[in-house]
């Protein structure tokens, strides 16, 4: 694989490419579990299951779009399921529970940090495009300290489907001047996400691009390079300018 060129805008999935995802999944599933037995009165193995149904509910009826990730409709769907009726300031407390302890746990990967930096060095604009709903996605980028260093940001929340749909990733060469979508590097941790690169070309939406695949989650499509560390794709970079590594000095 030759070295890929200069990105004109460097797109970064959030969930499980910029940060791990599971530790901060056990830490607010934990938090559920205990909510539950405390709240509910309901033991952890059937609360899970209620959990799991109520999330599999959420997602038939949505389908691909922001809302089928809320945690707060599997927590109003559980409460629903276990007979409760709805109970809005519960479903809220429930969800709270989640997303407070998935905060707490979440911490940058090893190289973010540095990497965002030497793209901003280099004058390279750095978009997030995620799936799930705005808010907990900003409370999330704000958490991590994101927020500052990160020129654009759609969730497909904003948009009609999924990053699996395309849709927010319009919506975001929709906000962009069209110089910036001459070469794009797309950085995402599934093969469906790093696969939205080709379809972009094939669309017209972006000149030419590269998919970035975190290693082990599955084969990487055509023209993508697999990465176990986030250095790996700053050194590709340092490869590209010389000197870039000043700027994570």
């Amino acid at each position: 694989m030759t070295t890929p060129r200069l990105p004109s805008l460097a797109i970064f999935d959030l969930d499980d490419t910029l940060y791990p995802y599971e530790p901060s999944h056990r830490a607010g599933t934990a938090a559920l579990v205990q909510f539950a037995a405390k709240e509910l009165g309901v033991k952890e193995r059937a609360f899970l299951d209620v959990w799991d149904g109520a999330r599999k509910r959420v997602k038939d009826r949505l389908g691909a779009t922001g809302s089928s990730h809320s945690r707060l409709l599997y927590a109003h769907e559980a409460i629903e399921m276990l007979g409760l009726r709805s109970q809005p300031g519960l479903a809220l407390a429930m969800g709270q529970a989640y997303w407070r302890k998935y905060l707490l746990a979440a911490k940058l990967r090893p190289g973010a940090r540095d990497l965002l930096s030497s793209l901003r060095f280099n004058n390279i604009p750095i978009a997030i495009v995620t799936d799930l709903t705005a808010e907990i996605q900003f409370r999330k980028m704000v958490h991590l300290e994101l927020d500052q260093v990160v020129d654009h940001v759609v969730v497909s929340e904003e948009a009609t489907t999924d990053k699996v749909g395309l849709e927010p990733f319009r919506v975001l060469f929709d906000r962009l001047p069209r110089q910036e979508s001459a070469h794009v590097w797309f950085v995402g941790d599934s093969v469906a996400d790093v696969s939205c690169i080709e379809r972009l070309v094939a669309d017209g939406l972006i000149e030419s691009g590269t998919g970035w695949l975190l290693a082990g989650r599955g084969e990487a499509p055509p023209g993508a390079l697999t990465w176990s560390r986030l250095e790996q794709i700053e050194d590709a970079l340092h490869a590209l300018i010389p000197g870039a590594r000043e700027a994570s000095a």
